[in-house]
């Protein structure tokens, strides 16, 4: 058989070679003829002391953040990806942070890793009685500096060769890392024993105020950090809103049903699964949904600026002026008027009454052939029917706006939205993406016009309500405004940026959610500070991720394609440093769309 042949091939080698005739000592035979006393000592002593290896000598390639680590066998097990490490430094006077990022590697002490010996006993281990011991090397990220053993600055340095390495006490490393506060995220990987959680603080600007993204593929498990945040924000008394495209979140006033993951829940976490007390669905007039008792909706079309509309429903330059004509002849010729709302994000403007409209009254005005259509040329009521058309076709009937066949239907009411505990999910799945967008950008600016209008804490105008904090979560972003469409969407875009930036110093936060973040526009990028980075395996997806994500070792990123489920890279400015993160099972339900 093949292998028996190559094994005699292997055996003849051995044999010929002549500098492998003598017999290889085995292990026994060494401890008869070496005195390894003193070897011993010292292998005890090093265990008995803490020390986990030592710094090696650099090689070809370095950098000013990472170095090289040797582990001998008896600590090899010890040596893993994503542990942090001391490195005491006795020759600067200096201890150091650190964290594994690559290895463990493997090389056999006695003999070369290429040698005919070593490749005959991994190739046949059950026919060799000797095998080389081997020992463990791998590279460290050097993070800082220790300062009186509690905080970590910048260092101009890096640790000499044979500092002592050590597993930095998880008391210790709490603190330094600052993942201490009132949001449990979940755990440190690489501490699955010795559990080390992750949480943060809710009333610290540099978390969620500083906007979230979360990205990941399919089963990565960006739903359940979706529902983590979303939980922990509403038991801080947060206003939570979930613009949900693919009707996952609408059972989430139920406990989670998942043995598996109330296992880890109980066992990990103490935690028992629970659903959200304050829960509220909303569906536009004709879609469909899971929720038990969904309240339906619509959306004022008179509250939404022109251009936005314009960008959502991709106008011409004609359909957009004769848009833009329709709604200034039906303003006037309307008698009922109330107040714009659009002051907030175009800047200051007087507080004089407008006349409103509805979808259904600029349908109407387009059809009027008597008054409004009359003066149009024949290219004109071309451009006019045209317009009417995909008013009625693409707004109309997906039961979103305000038209005949949704007079009984009410508004979407804001301020029922903005109680502070409460999570309202807004079920789109069964809505068309256009009418789904221009549902977003009326919820965006609703919101963010509250937020404006009134600071935290303080009572909304004509209520007793509050106004809470807002965390606002937008599922599959990319749909909503993409990388190919951003030209055509330029006024959404703005809108967006506006409300994320004025928007997050008054306490309103966004999370930006998408599945592939090759399609998310970069501007988007620079909104979401604090990032949930899940398994990415398509480079296309993992390249503008890794372009905009600042202070992440090179090493780290070989890591998000191998990440398991509700693993993840977390980022952002109230983390000392980039963690990797096992992210806490929801407490509450999600329907499993895919």
């Amino acid at each position: 058989m093949p292998e028996e042949n190559e094994a005699g091939s292997q055996d003849n080698t051995l044999e010929n070679n002549e500098e492998l005739e003598a017999p290889v000592p085995e292990p026994e035979q060494a401890e008869e003829t070496v005195d390894t006393s003193s070897a011993e000592q010292t292998i005890q002593s090093t265990i008995l002391s803490g020390v986990l290896g030592y710094v090696n000598f650099d090689g070809g390639v370095s950098d000013n953040t990472t170095s090289g680590a040797m582990v001998s066998a008896e600590r090899r097990r010890l040596f893993r990806r994503d542990v942090y490490v001391g490195l005491r430094d006795t020759e600067q006077n200096i201890e150091f942070l650190g964290r594994i990022v690559q290895g463990p590697f493997h090389t056999p002490h006695e003999i070369g890793s290429d040698s005919a010996i070593t490749r005959t006993t991994v190739l046949h281990p059950e026919r060799t009685k000797f095998r080389p011991s081997y020992y463990v090397f791998g590279n460290i990220e050097v993070l800082g500096q220790l300062i009186n053993g509690e905080r970590v600055i910048p260092t101009p340095t890096r640790p000499r060769p044979y500092s002592e390495i050590y597993i930095f006490p998880p008391d210790r490393l709490r603190r330094l890392l600052e993942i201490e506060g009132n949001v449990l995220i979940g755990h440190l990987m690489g501490y699955d024993e010795e559990r080390i959680e992750v949480r943060a603080n809710s009333e610290n600007k540099n978390f969620l105020p500083r906007n979230v993204g979360i990205f990941g593929t399919v089963g990565s498990g960006k739903s359940n950090t979706v529902q983590v945040l979303v939980e922990e924000a509403s038991k801080a008394d947060w206003a939570c809103v979930i613009i949900d495209v693919e009707g996952e979140y609408v059972r989430m006033n139920e406990a989670n049903d998942s043995s598996d993951m109330n296992t880890i829940l109980s066992e990990k976490y103490s935690i028992d699964p629970q659903g959200i007390i304050d829960f509220r669905v909303y569906v536009p007039s004709s879609g469909a949904t899971d929720a038990a008792s969904p309240i339906r909706f619509k959306v004022p079309i008179a509250q939404l600026e022109i251009s936005v509309i314009s960008d959502i429903l991709e106008f011409s330059e004609p359909q957009f002026r004769m848009f833009d004509r329709v709604v200034e002849y039906t303003r006037r010729n309307l008698p009922q008027s109330r107040p714009t709302r659009l002051g907030a994000l175009t800047g200051p403007r007087q507080q004089t009454e407008a006349p409103t409209y509805t979808l259904q009254n600029l349908i109407d005005s387009l059809a009027d052939q008597s008054t409004f259509t009359n003066a149009l040329t024949q290219v004109e009521k071309g451009t006019a029917n045209t317009l009417r058309n995909k008013l009625i076709y693409t707004l109309g009937r997906s039961g979103m706006l305000d038209w005949n066949a949704t007079n009984t239907i009410p508004y979407l009411p804001v301020n029922d939205l903005l109680v502070g505990g409460r999570l309202s999910v807004l079920d789109v799945s069964e809505t068309d993406d256009r009418s789904r967008n221009i549902g977003i950008a009326y919820v965006l600016q609703s919101l963010f016009d509250k937020v404006i209008e009134t600071p935290v804490g303080e009572c909304m105008p004509s209520t007793d309500i509050r106004r809470p904090k807002v965390l606002l979560v937008i599922e599959e972003v990319h749909t909503f405004v993409s990388r190919q469409s951003v030209n055509k969407m330029r006024a959404v875009l703005d809108n967006l940026q506006t409300i994320s930036r004025r928007g997050r110093k008054r306490w309103m936060s966004l999370a930006l959610v998408s599945q592939q973040p090759g399609h998310v526009p970069d501007e988007l990028f620079e909104l979401a500070n604090t990032r949930f980075i899940h398994q990415l395996k398509s480079a296309t997806n993992l390249a503008p991720v890794k372009q905009t994500t600042g202070g992440v070792h090179e090493a780290l990123w070989s890591t998000i394609p191998a990440l398991g489920p509700g693993q993840c890279l977390l980022t952002g400015s109230t983390f000392k440093n980039p963690l990797f993160v096992n992210v806490r099972p929801s407490e509450s339900k999600r329907l499993l769309t895919t």
